[in-house]
């Protein structure tokens, strides 16, 4: 933890050359809609605690640092790569096991399709290419795994938004795994804003997962931004609680 505060004080005494105010795709299932401005840098990242309890069973999910690098390469493109360090725990009748390591690296460029127009929605394509190397060996996939969500957001007015995500993942045996997510965010005041989602996944081969968060993010300046969310199951098989917390940070090099 006294790491994450020392690289906050750090970010937050660092020179920045704009004041557009941040948005980010984090900590909602859902990603941002809409794309970071042409020669934007943007870092996104923070601590992610995933817990299933069965009988005599406890099992742990932790992403820390769940990083995502960000640049704004034309109005239409904006480039990102995710990276994470994945901790997974298991106390199976009061034996402990764990191991930890890099997860998949994940091209994940985002195009912007169509601006808002009305009743007609922002709509925008993230995709997501995931490679084995260099993942530790027990996270590798024997193949390149890709994906992909179809983005869309209706800002009702300068407090209230509603945004989706739709699409699939195709992993090494190529069965598609549906995904859904809905978000309904809104801003509480210059400083706060809050939102509350619902999202999923569901395929042929395994029982489907639904769950509902909700969180609240803080601007410390317009390019500096904390952000924390909690989330529980609406069905068994959806993870029976987790949280979240990080902090992202943007600067313009072009203005």
């Amino acid at each position: 933890m006294k790491h994450f505060f020392t690289i906050l004080f750090l970010i937050a005494s660092y020179p920045t050359f704009s004041q557009e105010t941040i948005f980010t795709d984090r900590p909602t299932t859902t990603d941002a809609v809409k794309l970071i401005s042409p020669g934007t840098f943007q870092i996104e990242m923070g601590y992610m605690n995933t817990m299933y309890d069965a009988v005599g069973i406890d099992f742990k999910s932790i992403t820390s640092p769940n990083l995502s690098i960000k640049y704004g390469l034309a109005e239409w493109l904006e480039l990102r790569l995710l990276a994470n360090y994945l901790t997974l725990k298991v106390d199976a009748y009061n034996i402990e096991n764990s191991l930890s390591g890099v997860a998949p690296l994940v091209l994940s460029p985002k195009l912007k399709l169509i601006d808002q127009n009305s009743w007609i929605p922002r709509i925008s394509l993230a995709t997501a290419i995931s490679f084995p190397e260099p993942a530790k060996e027990e996270f590798q996939t024997d193949k390149i795994n890709y994906g992909g969500r179809l983005l869309l957001e209706h800002v009702f007015n300068d407090r209230y938004s509603w945004s989706h995500g739709f699409g699939a993942d195709w992993d090494d045996s190529r069965e598609t795994t549906w995904a859904y997510s809905s978000a309904f965010s809104a801003s509480i005041s210059d400083k706060f804003g809050a939102f509350t989602e619902i999202f999923g996944y569901f395929a042929t081969g395994f029982p489907s997962t639904h769950s509902i968060d909700a969180g609240l993010t803080y601007l410390l300046s317009s390019n500096l931004q904390l952000d924390t969310s909690v989330g529980l199951p609406l069905n068994d098989n959806a993870p029976d609680f987790f949280y979240s917390m990080g902090i992202a940070w943007n600067t313009n090099f072009k203005k």
